[in-house]
């Protein structure tokens, strides 16, 4: 049987959330407006003042992102993805991360994104990184048209590990003798579900699991400073004295 890694996304290659990262370019090329992402933003800060992903949070953006490109052509966002990937993520991505996905590509072992974000920012990732493929969120179409609608559920939690499961079994990969990485204790099924899991950057929660299974784990200075996603935006986040 073959071996995988899989990797989780938002908070693990990339520092932050790669659809407030996203967002930020939509708005920059008027997909979306300014008051859009300043909702994305609210997911962000909440992420990196309690180190804990809220309960619900992907699923309340994912929905979100599906009402803003209801009626846009699927191609259009495919090529907004690209371009975004190509010219403004990179500096956001977790160098220890990206050293891994390079480590494994190079021993010829497939590697694979797992992420509530949407599939089309998912693929786009993927093939810049030079990895096997990903798992994302689908968004119905209609004739190459956003309906605002989901294909399937959200990719996240339990649902996560079902895909990948689904996936390790259609590459006939044993889950014992595959990895797994990621921040988030809601990431846990996934976890769980494989031979070698690592917490990458983890929450406090996944910390203290990882620590009481004796999981590898893998810190990092690159996470997102709270102060400077707010400058982004003109305010302070913390109390001023």
């Amino acid at each position: 049987m073959s071996i995988a890694a899989v990797f989780d996304l938002d908070n693990t290659l990339v520092q932050g959330s790669s659809l407030f990262h996203f967002g930020k370019e939509m708005m920059r090329r008027r997909f979306i407006g300014p008051l859009d992402v300043l909702r994305y933003a609210r997911a962000e800060f909440s992420y990196v003042r309690n180190r804990s992903e809220v309960e619900g949070m992907p699923a309340a953006v994912a929905e979100r992102v599906l009402g803003l490109v209801a009626g846009h052509d699927q191609n259009e966002l495919i090529g907004l993805a690209d371009e975004f990937v190509d010219g403004r993520l990179r500096r956001h991505y977790v160098p220890e991360i990206l050293d891994r996905i390079v480590h494994f590509t190079k021993l010829g072992v497939p590697t694979y994104l797992a992420t509530a974000s949407p599939q089309e920012l998912a693929d786009s990732i993927a093939r810049s990184l030079g990895m096997t493929g990903a798992l994302g969120t689908v968004s119905e179409t209609v004739s190459g048209v956003y309906t605002g609608r989901l294909e399937q559920p959200i990719a996240h939690g339990a649902e996560k590990a079902l895909r990948v499961r689904a996936l390790l079994e259609s590459i006939d990969a044993d889950p014992e003798q595959c990895w797994a990485f990621s921040d988030s204790v809601n990431d846990l099924p996934l976890l769980a579900l494989m031979g070698h899991p690592v917490a990458v950057n983890p929450d406090k929660a996944l910390m203290q699991i990882a620590r009481q299974n004796e999981w590898q784990i893998i810190t990092s200075d690159g996470t997102n400073d709270l102060a400077s996603i707010a400058a982004m935006f003109g305010f302070h986040p913390y109390p001023m004295n």
